[in-house]
């Protein structure tokens, strides 16, 4: 019986180290989105496309590149936002993109997130713990260090060894080999939640929850400081950018959501321009029930008001 075991903990470390070895030749060959590889992959055969957003849900479906290209001369834009997304996934799509020589953007606005990473449930896909490379685990773990966020440490070098071991939980992110739809190859990647088949959350429910946290971000008084791991993360790709003479543009869309008002401490910690929607005195057409789909998200009218408020700010950067 110790025998057994001693050749099953050998066999384990060996694959381990296997694991390990994979991991630093190629960083990012466990990372497995299918919808937003089929927006990439629709991009590499499109260089005429000159402006990436890059995010989660709130870019993908709150942000319309066909209104924004109408109104902004010389620019075709395209929406890389990807449902439940978070920093770490996009931090992998930005690299990716800076990487690859198919890519012709000059201009990348990127969310700006400040979250809770790792839950039960993107704990078991292949596109969460593959992001968990050496360098992004190490970023999420001092990050979460300077929350005191300790679970979330926990769950990282989780994720980490996931990653190594290659453990795919959800073999259905896998098998999907093309993910081409409307959204992608006609809808410049927007997909507005109207049309996603998911309900919109009930009247009463909605209005109450739009109400308590519009009461919560008033009474938010909190003097709250940037994340110095997070700053420095996003100014070392801003220089990423600049080299590859690209311009960064960090994004903080509206609604806010719980402790939103965190994120005006990032506007002056970076060395990029800020565009921040999250101000309900300055644009409280956001925070209005009839623009908007569920908790934290806008419908397809309310996309339509964000983007084209978004307009001036790009034009100023853009001119």
């Amino acid at each position: 019986m110790k025998r057994f075991i001693s050749l099953v903990s050998i066999f384990i470390f060996i694959m381990f180290v296997i694991g390990l070895i994979k991991i630093a030749l190629k960083p990012n060959q466990n990372y497995s989105y299918p919808f937003l590889n089929a927006k990439l992959e629709y991009l590499k055969e499109h260089p005429e496309y000159n402006m990436y957003f890059v995010g989660s849900s709130r870019i993908n479906n709150q942000i319309d590149c066909k209104l924004i290209d109408r109104k902004i001369s010389g620019i075709k834009s395209y929406n890389l936002g990807a449902s439940a997304s978070f920093d770490l996934e996009s931090f992998q799509t930005m690299d990716y993109i800076l990487e690859n020589p198919s890519f012709k953007p000059k201009y990348i606005v990127l969310e700006l997130q400040d979250r809770v990473k790792i839950t039960s449930i993107n704990l078991k896909t292949e596109r969460s713990f593959g992001v968990f490379n050496f360098d992004n685990t190490l970023f999420a773990v001092k990050s979460q260090q300077e929350e005191h966020n300790y679970k979330q440490i926990a769950l990282s070098f989780v994720s980490f060894v996931f990653n190594v071991f290659h453990f795919n939980k959800m073999p259905d992110e896998r098998a999907v080999k093309q993910a081409h739809n409307y959204s992608i190859d006609q809808n410049q990647g927007f997909s507005p939640l109207d049309s996603s088949g998911i309900p919109r959350t009930k009247e009463a429910e909605l209005k109450k929850v739009i109400k308590r946290r519009l009461v919560n971000y008033y009474a938010d008084h909190e003097n709250y400081k940037p994340n110095s791991v997070v700053v420095k993360k996003i100014n070392e790709l801003a220089e990423k950018c600049k080299k590859k003479n690209i311009q960064l543009i960090l994004f903080i869309p509206g609604p806010a959501e719980p402790n939103g008002k965190k994120f005006y401490s990032y506007v002056n910690a970076l060395n990029v321009p800020v565009i921040n929607f999250m101000n309900p005195a300055e644009y409280p057409e956001l925070y209005w029930y009839q623009n908007r789909w569920d908790y934290g998200h806008l419908n397809e009218k309310g996309a339509k008001i964000l983007s084209t408020k978004m307009v001036p700010f790009l034009e100023t950067i853009v001119k």
